[in-house]
């Protein structure tokens, strides 16, 4: 009697481990559930402190004549603003900053010692994950940036695509910069396309630039994006990351 249960006891182990070892596979190759980010974000271990400068140098080249034609009753959305200091120094550029247009920027730390400038209510700063974000209610977006922000380091790409397309207005301009190859979406067995390409395939959106510096205008108001899925997901400054679409995972 004794050497059965031994002998269910050592089964019990082993399929445990077996159990164990197929979940941690799993866990490697579909996305979790439950929303999530990186250490990396939790501890804003990247740069927070682009200037507007920086903005002019790595955007496409449309998007300070874009940023000059806003008009006070717009509104700019800086994803992964970090200190806000590209908007701060937008709104300081002009001798009242009721002249300037609406900004928000999306933060998900902020350091507790810092408080940027209201500037009379202009400036906005939404802390916490974009993803989670109440943007259905937000003043919709003319202007929408990105520098290795939100779109670079997101588990969640396709939810994070999606609500900037829901906050755009019709001909509102969307500008990416990320790197061209750190990001890969699986369309069929042996078909990758990088973000810009993936992007190109939505119908709805016009997009230009290469190598990560991205352009896109929304044309319609009702933009889908294809859903998607993350399969890998690296942790590093910006994270490597390797999509699929969801129709092919199963």
């Amino acid at each position: 009697m004794r050497q059965f249960f031994v002998f269910v006891f050592s089964l019990v182990l082993l399929f445990s481990g077996v159990t164990a070892s197929a979940s941690e596979q799993c866990s490697s190759l579909f996305l979790v559930q439950n929303w999530e980010v990186s250490s990396r974000v939790r501890k804003n271990k990247f740069v927070t402190n682009r200037d507007l400068y920086e903005y002019r140098e790595v955007l496409h080249t449309d998007f300070m004549n874009s940023l000059s034609k806003l008009t006070p009753d717009q509104h700019w959305v800086d994803l992964g603003a970090g200190k806000a200091n590209a908007q701060i120094d937008y709104i300081k550029s002009f001798s009242n900053p009721l002249s300037a247009a609406q900004a928000t920027g999306v933060a998900y730390k902020l350091d507790r010692w810092f408080s940027p400038p209201k500037f009379d209510g202009k400036l906005q700063i939404k802390e916490g994950a974009f993803e989670q974000q109440p943007t259905a209610t937000w003043k919709k977006a003319d202007l929408v940036t990105d520098v290795f922000g939100v779109i670079s380091y997101t588990h969640d790409l396709h939810t994070s695509l999606q609500k900037v397309f829901d906050l755009m207005n019709v001909k509102g301009e969307l500008y990416i910069f990320t790197t061209n190859y750190h990001t890969s979406i699986k369309v069929g067995e042996k078909k990758s396309l990088s973000l810009m390409d993936f992007l190109a395939t939505v119908e709805g959106i016009h997009v230009e630039g290469r190598y990560g510096t991205i352009k896109i205008t929304k044309e319609i108001e009702n933009v889908i994006v294809p859903s998607f899925e993350l399969v890998k997901y690296v942790d590093d400054a910006p994270p490597s990351r390797t999509y699929i679409r969801s129709d092919l995972v199963h």
